[in-house]
């Protein structure tokens, strides 16, 4: 009786672990941003604001390349103040080009975090709401972390999808 009553209180732990394991879930985190429509909205708005940064930067580097061929082909022919001017224009298209280039590139990183935001609030409750409707006790996204995946594990992915109408 006692080793009855021993294993039973070995087991009840043993079983009450297993039917919470079976209330993990995995997903791919990245999958469902992608598969977004507002995430092909960011990108659109992105590669827009994008190459209009890299048409200005163009014609800033055409200047450029003009005034240093103008000088360079006129040089040896120019006084000394012409000279000097016409090095210190070179210089300062130069440090506009590459103040132009930070501008943009923080820009860009500004204008894709804040579109960002509302989309990853989005899939946060979508993933918040997989979770409470299935019982699960953790959604792992299993791209970074999982090594083994039993196929018996739930995959939260497409529930996460349908859940945002993808």
């Amino acid at each position: 009786m006692i080793k009855k009553l021993l294993f039973v209180l070995v087991m009840f732990p043993v079983i009450g672990f297993a039917q919470e394991a079976q209330k993990i879930a995995y997903m791919n985190y990245f999958d469902v941003i992608v598969a977004m429509p507002e995430y092909k909205q960011l990108q659109d708005s992105v590669q827009k604001v994008e190459e209009a940064y890299r048409e200005d930067m163009k014609s800033m580097m055409d200047d450029y390349t003009a005034k240093v061929s103008d000088f360079v082909a006129k040089q040896d022919s120019l006084i000394e103040g012409i000279r000097i001017r016409k090095q210190q224009e070179i210089e300062d298209i130069r440090a506009r080009y590459e103040n132009f280039q930070q501008f943009a590139s923080q820009n860009l990183e500004e204008l894709q975090s804040s579109l960002f935001v509302p989309i990853e609030t989005k899939a946060r409750k979508a993933i918040t709401d997989v979770g409470s409707e299935n019982n699960f006790l953790y959604i792992i996204n299993s791209p970074q972390i999982l090594m083994y995946t039993s196929p018996n594990a739930v995959d939260a992915t497409p529930l996460i999808k349908k859940k945002l109408g993808i």
